[in-house]
């Protein structure tokens, strides 16, 4: 066995969320030592972790298990330059303060915006004026920030991508009838060579049939969305691996 043990987050006693689920139920089929962790375990310091422990649970734990071993945590994917082509809008990197500038202007065009490095700072969302920055006044104004036209999508689906193959794809918003592009989506994986051992591409089509990248999610701390447990327990402990540097 690559790792020596899995921990697995809880809340309140419970598995905390479907991709714990997913994690646990993989893991169990693969036969690694496991355990469950609550938060003020990871945050008191209480979990002896190392390189070889995994840990599942959301973005912010994970980010923060990494931290305690000493390993860099990795930036955020959203979209990788390879992949640019494929988005299909003007995608561009900017400061919170830019678009509170831009949105003092009576005549700004409606904006997508995102966290760039913080992903949790704030959910993404279209701003159409400046009353609806209030909820981001708590962030200063050098905040990176990542924006892009809006897009209207009718369907939205994840390819989730382990070792350059899709091995599984989920639909998970949407119309359930319109599907991506095939094509697209394996050039896009073709195209992305460059990228993490595991990874997801969120795609979307459009009213007029377009397939669009939404965004690459990385697999350290992904939703699961009905993939086979196993497969994505695989994509958590190659993914985790290459982060602290041990050989995948």
């Amino acid at each position: 066995m690559r790792l020596r043990r899995v921990y697995i987050k809880r809340s309140g006693g419970e598995i905390a969320s479907e991709a714990c689920y997913a994690a646990w139920r993989g893991f169990s089929h693969l036969g690694y030592p496991l355990d469950f962790f609550e938060w003020d375990d990871l945050t008191q310091k209480c979990l002896p972790l190392d390189p070889r422990t995994l840990v599942v649970g959301g973005t912010v734990a994970v980010h923060m298990a990494l931290r305690q071993i000493g390993a860099t945590v990795p930036l955020p994917l959203d979209l990788p330059a390879p992949l640019l082509e494929f988005a299909g809008r003007e995608i561009c990197e900017s400061t919170l303060g830019a678009v509170r500038e831009r949105f003092r202007s009576p005549d700004a065009v409606s904006l997508f915006i995102k966290p760039l490095v913080e992903t949790k700072s704030f959910a993404g969302a279209v701003v159409t004026g400046a009353s609806e920055l209030a909820r981001l006044q708590h962030l200063n104004d050098d905040t990176r920030i990542q924006t892009a036209e809006p897009v209207a999508f009718v369907s939205e689906w994840r390819y989730f991508v382990h070792r350059g193959a899709v091995v599984g794809l989920a639909h998970y918003r949407g119309e359930w009838s319109v599907v991506s592009n095939s094509d697209t989506v394996r050039r896009a994986v073709e195209g992305y060579s460059s990228g993490p051992v595991a990874y997801a591409l969120d795609f979307g089509v459009t009213a007029d049939g377009r397939t669009l990248l939404v965004e690459a999610n990385d697999a350290f701390a992904l939703g699961a969305h009905g993939i086979d447990a196993v497969a994505y327990a695989r994509m958590l402990e190659d993914r985790w691996l290459q982060i602290v540097g041990v050989e995948t």
